[in-house]
Parts: C-alpha cells; structure tokens; sequence
C-alpha cells in the first residue's frame, strides 16, 4: 500500500464521519438531514432530495417543494415514517418541517452517537493502519524494502493514523459542542 493509497483511504473514512454527522440534528434546519429518507414514486423508493427542492426557511423551519405536487402525501409520509423524529406539514404545494428545539435528554442521545459514530471510523481507521502494517511486512519480507524501510514505512504510517485519529477527535468534540449549545 503506497503513502498516496494509505492517505486516499483515510481520508475516505474520515469522508464518511462527516457526512454521517451531518445527519444528526442539533435542533437547526440543516437540508442534510433528508439525505437518507425515502419516499416511494413511479414505483421505486427514491430520496426526497431526488424528487424536490429542499430548502430552509428560517434557523427552525425546512420547505420541501415537490417538482411533481402527486408525491405530497407519500413524501410527507416518509418523513413522518423515518427516525428523525419530525412533524411534516402539507401546506399547499409545498411540505413545511418545523425542527424542534432539543431538550438536554435529546441532545445527550445525540451526542452519544456523535461518539459511536465517532468510534466506528476509528475503528475503520484502525483496520487501514492493521492491513498497511501487514503490506510493509510482506513487502520486507520479500525483500523488496530493507529493515531501514520497513522502519520508516511504519514511522511514517503511524504518523498519518495518528494525524487521521486527531482529526476525526476534533469533527466529533465539534459536533457534540454544537449539540450541547443551547
């Protein structure tokens, strides 16, 4: 595993938290939240991004507006259906979320996946670093690096996990502080 394979996995992961965290709300209307519910139209389940323009009104208020006004009630259904806890609102043409404030209760929940999730990308990280260690064994094994390289492989793997894991311990403390603000 080169340094550029090495890095380009990392950062894949590191990828993958963010737009995981993206997803939990912290009691302001982030359009992210609607990325993974699924309304079902033309007889597939599709994202509600697909189907229409998500934007946010105000700090507490989302505005879906179908390009097709037929899925109203099947996407208004999805939201409801999902696990994120909303109360859509058909207004015309157009569905209104109201995000509600989070209560202490809820904003601990949250944060405590912000720490799971934040645990499993270490874990990810982890299992990089284990098969790029494995890579340089083999490689000196081989013979194709001498005992110096194989040293400064792992120096210079250990480098990148250990940059990987700070920066993964700053998006999750950064996240946790947003939900806890009140």
């Amino acid at each position: 595993m080169t340094d550029a394979e090495l890095k380009a996995k990392l950062e894949k992961s590191v990828g993958y938290l963010k737009s995981e965290l993206v997803k939990i709300r912290t009691g302001r209307a982030s359009p992210a939240l609607f990325d993974d519910v699924r309304a079902d139209a033309y007889g597939a389940a599709m994202t509600v991004k697909e189907l229409a323009a998500v934007s946010v009104l105000d700090a507490q208020t989302i505005v879906i507006s179908p390009w097709d006004k037929s899925l109203l009630k099947a996407m208004e259904s999805a939201i409801r259906a999902s696990n994120l806890g909303l109360n859509p609102v058909v207004d015309g043409d157009v569905i209104r979320v109201a995000i509600p404030h989070l209560t202490e209760e809820s904003r601990k929940e949250f944060a405590k996946m912000v720490s799971a999730k934040a645990e499993d990308c270490r874990q990810t990280v982890r299992n990089i670093r284990q098969d790029a260690m494995k890579d340089i064994d083999k490689r000196f094994a081989n013979k194709e690096i001498g005992e110096d390289g194989k040293f400064s492989f792992r120096d210079k793997v250990e480098e990148v996990v250990k940059q990987t894991n700070a920066q993964i311990d700053n998006l999750g403390e950064a996240k946790k502080k947003d939900l806890m603000a009140v």
